[in-house]
């Protein structure tokens, strides 16, 4: 199965070194960025890619149409969306053969958008999820494929829940 991979941050390195070790799965195609403001764990997968000689593209904001140039080009089956803090275009999401799987730290369809870990701590919640889906042009709202409960303790914060759902 032939996959790309569309991320940022260490959820995303986790994520690429997992499909890596998949046997049937070749990663063709890695879009990253080269740096981040906004992530504080943020992870350019071109240190992953660059050894591995896997293509990887940096991201630009506002320059969807390159990425999905540069995508295009590797007749994917899969595009995994893990670690991305901005929403994909239509265009993007006819690239692959199949789907685009998104991951969100959350329990879907509840707490979707931005800081969903920081959110379920504010709200006060017992619970959230590690959460696939496929994604579709609603944010965060395409059909759920794989759904794991996390308990929240009242000792969690932003770094341990966030550990939780990485695990």
């Amino acid at each position: 199965m032939r996959v790309g991979l569309i991320g940022c941050v260490a959820s995303s390195k986790m994520a690429l070194e997992t499909l890596l070790c998949i046997q049937g799965v070749s990663v063709c195609a890695v879009v990253t960025k080269d740096k981040s403001s906004m992530n504080s764990d943020f992870f350019d997968l071109n240190d992953i890619c660059k050894p591995k000689k896997i293509p990887c593209h940096h991201e630009k904001i506002g320059h969807a149409k390159a990425t999905n140039l540069f995508l295009q080009q590797y007749e994917l089956d899969l595009i995994f969306c893990i670690g991305w803090s901005f929403l994909l275009d239509e265009e993007l999401l006819k690239i692959p053969k199949k789907m685009v799987v998104g991951f969100h730290p959350a329990k879907l369809p509840e707490n979707r958008g931005r800081h969903p870990i920081v959110w379920a701590l504010a709200l006060g919640l017992d619970q959230t999820a590690s959460t696939f889906f496929q994604i579709d042009k609603e944010t965060d709202a395409g059909p759920i494929l794989s759904q794991e409960l996390i308990p929240i303790t009242k000792e969690d914060d932003v770094a341990t829940l966030y550990e939780k759902i990485l695990q």
